[in-house]
């Protein structure tokens, strides 16, 4: 990692980038690359061809070798465990598990997951909250028998969401029990600038971050800067997560984002020096 970023890192102990930026490359080359542009290593997004249970031991091992901080995202299409049917529910579950296997097999320290989300077709029916909820707690106990910390994710303000309000969010991650990944640009598109009063209450059982820029109602996953966040006052609240997670959709996009935090840490030593001049 680059040292004058260690320098000004603080207390924020890892910075990753997403594979997201990456897809559909192989995982270890994904790590590799994330490495070489100075990150600590990636997180780990297990949409198809690198579905959870389709790893070769030998891809774990290379993966692995790598030396990477890891964290693994599980499949984000078709995984609801919202779903009203129990049947699809019950795949959802095997799904996650199999992503906590695959993380525990990695020496991954977290893995996210979304709740799920209201169907777009079908008739109407009563959100199965119930039965989704005693889910991830079994989820989060196969998790805690692995090692591995759970982290459910907010989700955005769009059609078929149930998470995307951060005071029911928080409610559910207390209730379950479970650590939190905050998607900030998620947070943006719910609820603009009120979602930083949110921030404080949300901070303690936050384990992960995502950070991205928005510029508008849809979930543009931008470089940071390039938004319409305000990326300054979210990152001085959202710095010390221990894991933050630059989610955005190529290459470039990380190296801006990089290079965008290099330059607030850099202002915020710089200022730090000063008053420390001055006293």
């Amino acid at each position: 990692m680059n040292n004058g970023f260690v320098h000004y890192l603080g207390m924020m102990p890892c910075l990753v980038a997403s594979s997201l930026a990456f897809h559909p490359e192989q995982p270890d080359r994904v790590a590799v690359r994330a490495l070489e542009m100075g990150f600590a290593g990636v997180e780990l997004l297990c949409e198809p061809p690198w579905h959870p249970a389709a790893w070769s031991a030998g891809l774990v091992r290379r993966v692995r070798a790598t030396g990477a901080d890891l964290s693994v995202h599980v499949p984000v299409a078709d995984v609801n465990l919202m779903s009203p049917h129990p049947g699809v529910r019950a795949f959802v579950e095997g799904e996650i598990r199999a992503s906590l296997h695959l993380a525990a097999e990695l020496r991954a320290g977290t893995v996210t997951f979304h709740l799920g989300y209201r169907p777009l077709a079908g008739v109407p029916h009563a959100p199965p909250w119930e039965a989704a909820l005693d889910a991830a707690k079994r989820l989060k106990r196969a998790a805690e028998e692995r090692g591995v910390a759970l982290c459910l994710e907010n989700d955005p303000r769009l059609p078929g969401a149930y998470l995307w309000d951060l005071v029911r969010f928080r409610e559910i991650l207390v209730e379950v029990g479970l650590a939190g990944t905050l998607d900030l640009g998620h947070a943006w598109i719910s609820h603009r600038e009120r979602g930083f009063a949110h921030l404080p209450a949300l901070l303690p059982r936050l384990q992960v971050v995502h950070l991205h820029d928005n510029a508008g109602s849809g979930d543009d996953h931008l470089a940071l800067g390039e938004g319409d966040i305000d990326m300054v006052r979210a990152w001085s609240l959202l710095r010390e997560v221990p894991l933050a997670v630059i989610e955005v959709k190529d290459p470039d996009a990380l190296v801006r984002s990089w290079d965008w935090i290099l330059g607030r840490e850099a202002a915020n030593g710089s200022r730090s020096s000063g008053t420390e001049e001055g006293l």
